[in-house]
């Protein structure tokens, strides 16, 4: 090939800034450096991919053509180590799942429990992430299996539905509905709607707007941090807001919030997402494992 994916970078970095100085400092190399291995990629591909006919620095046709397609191959270069890696020894019996708060109450515990039993020679490390972040935290290769709502489709990731979870309202326990079998909206039209901020997740949070208007309602909403069962979870004690939360969080919210269920067909999704080139056996048997107990929430 006659050149290497560190020339790459380097050229890289001075076509982005346009400056070989900026990519010395952006590199922690020497500017000679930084000249030196530009110049043997030059060689290598017989043309020149910079003019410096003027003071100032600029990619030239080749150039401009040579930086797409280097940081093509270095995005496939870094795929393929991700892959490899995946058989390192280490990880052959290691699950790293991400979840957000709503799976981290039930399923979560529920799958460590079973694999304990039935998959003793894998080891699961849990990290729970706020609403909105299971994807990105995949796509960091920071975790093995995602758990979550609303997920982003990620290039080279499956993403796959395995439970529509009934919704349940969440109110304070003294609340005058609180005690009843199941309620309508619109008998809680007077109350605003507890909610994480919409940029943190734009599509759950516009589901969650789109089932108050199927029911009947259009609610203010209060604003919660990143976490509904955080510092304003005393908004439903006190009965001046409601909130609208899968079934699972059934006994994982204080005990002046009661979860009761909603009249109507009411459900958020559940959906699971790993590498689609993640061919593990043991992660393939957790994943199953994953849909067993995630049919156990829809069927509630």
């Amino acid at each position: 090939m006659g050149f290497t994916l560190r020339q790459l970078e380097v050229f890289l970095a001075v076509a982005d800034t346009l400056h070989f100085g900026r990519a010395a400092e952006r590199l922690h190399i020497s500017q000679p450096t930084v000249s030196q291995e530009v110049a043997r990629l030059e060689r290598a591909v017989g043309v020149e991919l910079f003019d410096r006919s003027r003071r100032s620095v600029g990619l030239t046709e080749a150039g401009e053509v040579m930086a797409a397609e280097s940081a093509r191959l270095l995005e496939q270069a870094e795929s393929l180590l991700a892959r490899v890696r995946l058989h390192e020894e280490s990880r052959l019996g290691t699950a790293r799942i991400v979840a957000s708060p709503s799976v981290v109450n039930r399923l979560l515990p529920a799958v460590v429990s079973r694999a304990e039993q039935e998959l003793p020679a894998l080891e699961t490390a849990e990290l729970a992430v706020d609403t909105g972040q299971v994807s990105t935290t995949l796509a960091a290769e920071l975790a093995d299996i995602g758990l979550g709502r609303f997920l982003d489709e990620v290039p080279g990731y499956r993403l796959e539905r395995i439970a529509d979870e009934p919704v349940r309202v969440a109110l304070g326990r003294e609340h005058p509905l609180a005690a009843r079998h199941s309620v309508r909206l619109t008998e809680l039209r007077d109350l605003p709607l507890l909610l994480w901020p919409r940029e943190q997740h734009p599509r759950y949070y516009d589901h969650v707007l789109a089932l108050c208007a199927d029911h009947g309602v259009d609610p203010p909403v209060l604003v919660s941090p990143p976490r509904i069962v955080g510092s304003r979870l005393y908004l439903l004690a006190r009965n001046r807001a409601f909130s609208l939360v899968p079934g699972s969080m059934t006994g994982h919210l204080t005990g002046d919030v009661a979860t009761v269920r909603l009249e109507g067909r009411a459900t958020l999704p559940l959906e699971m997402q790993w590498r689609l080139d993640d061919r593990r056996p043991r992660l393939a048997t957790l994943r199953d494992l994953i849909r067993q107990e995630a049919a156990e929430l829809e069927a509630e």
